[in-house]
């Protein structure tokens, strides 16, 4: 090792690979092009060609250097059964030639079963130097190395890296001394996989370290004064097919065993990396702890498990392997893995150093080291460990340490025994830093019950894990024999009362914040318990749950289901149950405000003349009930208003903002996106006057932008100035959201709720808005017109999407979760056909056809000249032409329209997910290769007048972009006084553009939103430098179709692949009502596949478990994607266990089933040459003749009528009479409800006795 550099206690490595679908065994992929997971890697998605295809399954060693994929580089052959040879060139040898121009080619040879790793983050200045003005310290003070930040040379642009070649081997030597062959343990670990959407590190295997290559310096071409070291090093590992000493996750198997069988619970079987270990598994290569790595290897062994469950393999050898290495590991972690931490918040200034330097020194392999013995025995003896007094432990604080109080003493042992960060150590142990802990707690709080740094550290953004506590508490039984926890904290079994506690609050956090439920009924806690990946294990059963009853009410709620089962639930949930359903009945049932208005004359007054028509009588229907609509929001104190896109809700409320009894009073704007608040203000013509709830609730203390937690504050003030408050798209609010925003407001005559029910339900938890509106609506067994109830009010009838009757609008309304009238399952037809108005389908049968035809849609959409027409394409998002060149600019402040941003949502492609070749990730780049490339070429060569590439999708000025993070300290231009920007917010990269005398390159990205058009928000070049760099930017020319929730474009390109678990009724409802001129379907399955996500059991609402009104009924039940868990309520199923679409269907199904009469609930059907699906066929063997039970709803709305006549007249044409004509041949019954009347059951049952005689 360098003089200067430190030899550390030895560390485990982390070694990022990407995502490989034969093997990481020194070939290409089996099919390159369909591997889209590896791009998130910015190496790769910078040079990762189509052509790719043609080295598929190809040994690296049979490629010419051209040939070779960029994989390559990112340690894809770690295990390649022999060597590998690489040339390397400095990456700035001809972008700054003055100082690298003498570097020459480098040969880098990586050894067989071997990675290359490069730990990026000690070779990152910021990371090593740290920044003074803020208090920030790097590894170089931390650690104490002979860094100097004067090496480093004076170059002609800035740069974040380490280029001095000492400066590099203090760095590079003291990371890598920290592996000891034969002894520290590797862990592979992918950024994505096929395997899940989740951000988190997905482990791919573990090995032993066998060795560390030397470092490889850089060849020569020329003398020069500065020099420097390739950052690769070879790290040898033990794993070898078969997995003698290590493991490969067997994620292949588990890929084709899902292929197979959609009910494969594949996240169960994914090693996800412990989310307290992000930053270990982060940076290429870091170092892990023993703690973080017997976490991690706890993760691995319960994905093995959940595997060997549904896939016929042998985990036998794996988990084995797994049990050695935690027991050895559990010695080697010792007693104290957090001592460096709690040094420091014991007061010392090095005290991470200090701790190293002990370990060190004081530990022998195979002994369990004790650090506080270690430094009991420092205090008596100083000289037998001089290293102290010069890390700072000097004779205060030696004398600090030996008057610790017992109770402080033990608790700084408590926080040593945990692996946490200084500044969670600081909170816990310090107890002046405590104010983020939700309740006050002392010393001996914490020491009576340890889990209490998890549980009341909930409001921090890096809250303390469970997990991290649980080691600290239950370490190996060697540690608990030789250094015992202190009386008041030891337990003595795995289901210590705080234990399942802890672990009950944890399972409850994540199910919030992965599947959005608010509670657990018991049966789901004791299954998740089992497969915790904890040591030893938590059998948390029903005795268990009854016996801790008393001690689990003192943090959790109960509640019960529909059926009685006990559930529980995290205590805000209930407060925010409360403060929900109190402010909704109250408001409802109370004093309505006195305003009288000519209703319809002011909703006349707004829209266009009615013209005598065939569409007059839908038109006057919508004025109808649109003007019962109007009265309700103004005389009541609470409403929600909801309709599909079109159906005029923003217009009613421009109506309603005008009244002057309403404008007088202050009008509060929200909405939980910074597109949905511009809407909105455009809607109601104020504009500057909305707000993102984000934005709103920070000023009044009930956001925190460091952890993007909502939350309820009594304590702090009120919002007091609007007498009314409006909210836009609301099926996006959580419970938090909601209940913040109630706390947050005061002195309100109305409260206002808008948005489509039928929409995805949000991300986090519950669906209060889907609650609130079904407490509030109209019963569905007597319907009504117009739909409008005390606090509720309906629009039914689209006018936005123009026309009455729009192919795409029925499209969208099958995954509406309404009933349908019995004509509407004519759009399947029309779909398949090509027909359906509006719509277009594009078929596509392998991922590799994807690409070509998206881009022939966009060609003919965009009215491009062809696939090669960068020009057109760059005016279509926002391009100006000038002198033969398209430039992007932001609007002017002389004007009133125009600039990039006006664009962005003229059109949008959309996918269901991130990751694959339909996902967005592989779009996004593909899009950006095949229209943006001359951009591109030149953004790369010294004289370009826009700023380099940037970040991992290499963004390009003029690229379509979305913002990822609510952001209110961005430089602006012109300079805004309260300058924000919301996450989901789309705009265009206007820049940096060298201008006039400009001297210099522009260096950040400028863009332009169309949520604040004249407005340039700054993005810096920093923020997207580095391999794990998390820049707020992202190209946006394909969105998730979460993500465009609350937003509308012109025209709409939606890939559709076939096996993709995220779809849903609600995504699909979604999806297909974010355009307004033209809708475009790629699909990969048969089109008329779509129709099983139309069916009730394919709801992502009813997944979600939460007793905001009611108690929750969850039933098992078969869906497209495997058995899934249902709320019934939500939901009508017969006693048979089928789902049907209305309550009315459902009584004539139970009908039927109770007087023995056998049916098929929507069997297709043969009619006119089309596929129908009558609602129930019902064959009499006997007679041999068939009957067709259709139900009519509302056969006063004429469009529902029309369907209706056609679909009758087919089954007339077909020879099926109606069941009153004496005819022979197969009949059909009809049976309606009209409005204020409902089904009529008299007359159900005597139909159904006709088919009985």
């Amino acid at each position: 090792m360098i003089e200067g550099s430190r030899r550390l206690p030895w560390q485990h490595i982390t070694i990022r690979v990407p995502w490989h679908d034969g093997g990481w065994n020194g070939r290409a992929c089996i099919a390159p092009s369909a591997n889209t997971s590896c791009l998130v890697l910015r190496r790769i998605a910078s040079a990762k060609r189509d052509e790719q295809d043609g080295v598929a399954g190809k040994l690296f060693d049979e490629l010419a250097p051209s040939e070779l994929p960029p994989c390559i580089d990112e340690r894809v052959g770690f295990m390649c059964d022999h060597d590998l040879v690489l040339t390397k060139q400095h990456p700035y040898k001809l972008s700054s030639p003055k100082t690298h121009g003498h570097f020459g080619e480098t040969k880098l040879r990586i050894e067989a079963y071997s990675a290359a790793c490069i730990p990026f983050g000690w070779m990152l200045k910021s990371n090593v130097e740290g920044n003074e003005s803020k208090g920030e310290f790097g590894k170089a003070t931390t650690l104490r190395l002979a860094y100097d930040p004067e090496r480093e040379p004076d170059l002609s642009f800035e740069t974040g890296w380490v280029q001095d070649k000492t400066n590099q081997l203090i760095m590079l030597d003291t990371f890598f001394g920290a592996l000891q062959p034969k002894t520290s343990l590797c862990f592979f670990y992918a950024k994505k996989t096929p395997l899940s959407e989740s951000a988190n590190r997905v482990i791919i295997g573990a090995a032993r370290v066998n060795g560390v290559g030397e470092h490889t310096e850089y060849v020569y071409e020329a003398p020069g004064d500065l020099k420097g070291v390739l950052w690769e090093r070879c790290v040898r590992h033990s794993l070898r097919p078969g997995g003698e000493d290590g493991f490969l996750m067997p994620y292949y198997e588990v890929l084709a065993t899902a292929q197979a069988d959609a009910s494969v619970p594949i996240e169960d079987c994914v090693a996800f990396a412990p989310e307290e270990q992000f930053d270990a598994f982060s940076y290429g290569s870091e170092h892990l702890g023993h703690d973080g790595a017997i976490a991690s290897l706890l993760a691995c062994a319960a994905a093995l498990r959940a595997t060997a469950k549904v896939v016929e393999i042998d985990v036998s050898g794996a988990l084995a392997w797994i049990d050695r290495e935690i027991a050895r590991l559990w010695k080697a972690r010792g007693v104290h893995p957090g001592l460096g931490s709690a040094l420091s918040a014991f007061g010392l200034e090095h005290g991470s150093l200090l701790a190293h330097e002990i370990v060190r020194v004081g530990s022998r392999e195979g002994a369990v080291f004790d650090g506080f013995a270690f430094i009991d025995g420092i205090v008596k003896n100083p000289s037998a460990f001089p290293q102290a007094e010069k890390l700072g432990f000097g004779s205060t604080y030696r004398d600090k340490w030996k008057s610790l109080a017992p109770l402080r003493r033990q608790l700084l042992d408590l926080v040593a025994r945990c692996s946490l960060s200084a500044d969670q150590a600081l909170r816990a142990y310090q107890p002046s830093q405590r104010g983020v802990f939700t309740e006050p707690t002392s010393d001996a709080d914490l020491l009576a019950n340890p889990y209490l740094l998890y549980e009341r550290d909930e409001t921090a953004a890096q809250r303390i894990a469970f997990g991290v506590v649980d080691r600290g508490v239950f370490p190996a039984d060697v540690i608990r024999e030789i250094a015992p926890l202190p009386a008041q904290a030891r337990m003595t079994d795995g289901i210590d009362k705080r234990r399942v506690r802890a672990l009950i609050s944890d399972m409850l956090e994540h199910a919030v914040q992965n599947e959005g439920h608010t509670l657990l009924p018991r049966s789901w806690i004791v299954s998740r318990a089992t497969g915790a990946p904890l040591d030893p294990r938590c059998v948390v059963d029903e005795d268990v749950i009854d016996m801790v009853a008393d001690y689990l009410a003192l943090t959790l709620e109960t509640a019960r289901t529909s059926d009685d089962e006990l559930a529980l639930k995290l205590r805000r949930y209930g407060a925010s149950r409360t403060a929900i359903t109190s402010a909704v009945h109250k408001r409802v049932g109370g004093k309505r405000h006195s305003i009288v208005h000519k209703w319809r004359a002011l909703v006349d007054a707004v829209l266009p003349p009615m013209e005598a028509g065939p569409e007059a009588e839908v038109e006057e229907l919508a004025r109808r009930e649109k003007s019962g609509a109007l009265e309700q929001l103004a005389c009541g104190r609470f409403s929600v208003l909801i309709g599909p896109a079109g159906s005029g809700k923003t217009t009613l409320l421009k109506v309603l903002c005008d009244l002057p009894e309403i404008s007088s009073g202050g009008i509060l704007l929200l909405a939980p996106t910074g597109k949905a608040r511009v809407r909105l203000e455009e809607a109601t013509k104020r504009l500057g006057e909305g707000q993102t709830l984000a934005q709103f609730l920070q000023r009044y203390e009930r956001y925190d932008g460091a952890s993007g937690r909502y939350f309820r504050n009594p304590k702090a003030p009120r919002e007091k100035g609007y007498r009314s408050v409006i909210v836009d798209e609301c099926s996006m609010l959580t419970e938090d959201q909601l209940s913040a925003l109630i706390d947050a407001i005061e002195g309100v005559d109305r409260l206002i709720l808008v948005g489509d029910p039928r929409q995805l339900p949000p991300i986090g938890a519950g669906r209060p808005f889907v609650d609130i509106c079904r407490k509030l609506a109209p019963s569905e067994e007597t319907p009504q017109f117009p739909k409008v109830a005390p606090g509720y009010a309906e629009l039914t009838i689209i006018g936005r999407q123009r026309g009455t009757d729009r192919g795409d609008v029925l499209l969208a309304r099958q995954f509406s979760g309404e009933p349908l009238d019995a004509g509407a399952d004519e759009v399947w037809e029309a779909l398949r056909s090509g027909t359906l108005s509006h719509v277009r389908t594009a078929h596509w049968a392998l991922p590799s056809d994807l690409e070509p035809r998206l881009t022939d849609e966009i060609v003919r959409g965009l009215a491009l000249a062809d696939r090669s027409d960068q020009r057109g394409f760059e005016l279509s998002i926002g391009g100006s032409e000038w002198e033969g060149h398209v430039l992007f600019w932001e609007r002017r402040a002389d004007q009133r329209e125009g600039g990039a941003a006006e664009a962005a949502h003229d059109w949008q492609i959309l996918s269901p997910v991130r990751a694959g070749a339909p996902g967005v990730e592989a779009i996004n780049l593909a899009i950006q290769r095949r229209f943006r490339n001359k951009v591109r070429e030149r953004a790369l060569t010294p004289n370009a007048k826009y700023p380099k590439p940037a970040g991992p999708q290499g963004i390009l000025w003029g690229d379509k972009v979305i913002n990822l993070r609510n952001n209110g300290r961005r430089r602006t231009y012109p300079r805004q006084e309260k300058p924000y920007v919301a996450n989901g917010d789309i705009g265009i990269v206007v820049g940096g553009y060298k201008r006039g005398k400009m001297k210099f390159r522009p260096r950040d990205l400028e863009v332009e939103f169309a949520s604040q058009p004249g407005v340039k928000f700054t993005y810096y070049a920093g923020e997207f430098s580095g391999e794990e760099g998390t820049p707020e930017l992202e190209l946006a020319y394909a969105l998730t179709i979460h993500k465009t929730q609350g937003s509308q474009f012109e025209r709409t390109f939606v890939v559709l692949p076939r096996h993709c678990r995220p779809l849903s009724r609600e995504l699909l409802y979604t999806a297909l009502t974010r355009h307004q001129e033209e809708l475009n379907l790629l699909h990969e399955d048969d089109i008329g596949a779509l129709r099983r996500y139309s069916d009730p059991s394919a709801s992502e609402i009813a997944r979600r478990m939460t007793d905001l009104f009611d108690a929750p009924g969850p039933v098992e039940v078969k869906t497209v994607s495997g058995p899934r868990f249902l709320d019934k309520h939500l939901l009508h199923r017969t006693s048979r266990g089928e789902f049907v679409r209305s309550k009315s269907e459902l009584a004539i199904a139970e009908k039927l089933n109770g007087m023995g009469i056998g049916y098929v609930y929507e069997q297709p059907l043969q009619l006119d040459g089309k596929t129908r699906w009558p609602d129930f066929t019902i064959t009499d063997e006997d007679s041999g003749i068939t009957y067709y039970w259709e139900h009519l709803g509302m056969l006063s709305d004429p469009q529902y009528a029309a369907r209706w006549q056609i679909k009758r007249s087919a089954y007339l044409a077909a020879g099926i009479r109606p069941i009153g004509e004496q005819a022979d041949g197969d009949v059909l019954i009809e049976t309606r409800e009209d409005a204020g009347v409902g089904l009529d059951m008299v007359e159900v049952d005597r139909l159904a006795r006709l088919i009985l005689r």
